[in-house]
């Protein structure tokens, strides 16, 4: 745990002085394993990821923290950023995180931040937007300990998705209220 916590320090040194670019991997190393389970759970989680390629997470909002749920498998098995979806409700994040999923592994697409994507959901766009690595603790703790062997942070985009108006937090005339729902876990446009 000590390891971690110094390495993470380091990362976060990093990003600090060099930007961020510079310390997310590129590409998944060949010789990654998935880590031992720890509990019931973990060998679910590992099944699913071995199964079907990934596995999704929903965290129940508390702590003045709104629900949010988020991949795990995306990097390892198709060499793709995990993604996480803030604010919605369970059932809407899972339905959003599966679509993504089809054009990840079934589309063979490697999605574009801030890139709006009107065919998502009937009736919603979205995009996407990097996660800046202070946010990787707090948020996005099981897929931390699912590439905690890595020697750099794997990556992950935040699915952003828009005001009542079809606006975008970085665009004029985004209803910032909902920034309370859906913080905006990286550098915007």
């Amino acid at each position: 745990m000590l390891k971690r916590l110094l390495i993470f320090g380091l990362l976060l040194f990093t990003v600090n002085t060099y930007g961020v670019d510079s310390v997310f991997m590129a590409s998944i190393p060949e010789n990654f394993n998935a880590p031992d389970p720890e509990s019931d759970y973990d060998i679910q989680l590992l099944k699913h990821i071995e199964d079907h390629g990934w596995y999704n997470v929903h965290i129940a909002e508390g702590d003045n923290k709104p629900a949010f749920a988020f991949s795990i498998g995306h990097f390892h098995k198709a060499n793709h950023p995990e993604i996480i979806v803030i604010g919605l409700p369970a059932e809407v994040a899972h339905q959003l995180l599966n679509i993504a999923v089809v054009k990840i592994v079934g589309g063979q697409e490697k999605i574009e931040p801030f890139k709006k994507y009107t065919d998502f959901l009937e009736g919603l766009s979205v995009a996407f937007v990097p996660v800046d690595l202070e946010h990787y603790g707090e948020y996005l703790g099981y897929a931390n300990w699912y590439y905690g062997s890595l020697n750099m942070p794997f990556p992950t985009l935040q699915m952003v998705w828009p005001d009542r108006q079809g606006k975008y937090p970085w665009e004029d005339g985004y209803d910032t209220r909902f920034l309370s729902i859906q913080p905006i876990l990286g550098s915007m446009p």
